[in-house]
């Protein structure tokens, strides 16, 4: 029932993809042992692009959005993030820069954006069941498997 969506540049290697997807997704169902969880991975090309409000010669900073249930706790969101952030930087091939703030400090970053998007069981279905109802969601997110 989780599904994430991946936008990434395009050109990406195919084994570099299947890894990122494998890493993803474990990471996920890690968090929401549910079965059926979907990865969709969306290529742009350079020119299809604007960051910053400019169209650049360079690949995208890639953006992860996660469709699940609500309730993950913080520390649990943070392992998460930092997973997928991992997976899809090395697949992409995003170095970590250091951008300086104003203050003096400084940020470490690949430039991985992910935003989660919480469903409440209520607002989601597999088939012709609601998730609140789905025995296969209801026994995976109580741990009595």
């Amino acid at each position: 029932m989780p599904v994430s969506y991946i936008d990434i540049p395009s050109g990406v290697r195919h084994g570099a993809k299947e890894k990122m997807a494998r890493e993803v997704f474990d990471a996920i169902h890690e968090a929401w042992p549910i079965p059926d969880t979907r990865i969709l991975i969306r290529e742009w090309p350079a020119e299809s692009v604007s960051q910053d409000g400019v169209i650049e010669d360079a690949p995208m900073r890639p953006i992860c959005f996660l469709d699940v249930p609500p309730g993950l706790p913080v520390e649990a969101k943070r392992t998460l993030v930092q997973r997928i952030s991992v997976a899809i930087a090395e697949a992409c091939g995003r170095e970590p820069e250091e951008i300086p703030l104003p203050s003096g400090s400084v940020v470490r970053t690949n430039w991985i954006l992910t935003f989660f998007r919480e469903y409440p069981l209520d607002r989601a279905a597999l088939g012709d069941l609601l998730a609140m109802e789905n025995p296969m969601v209801l026994e995976s997110l109580s741990g009595d498997q």
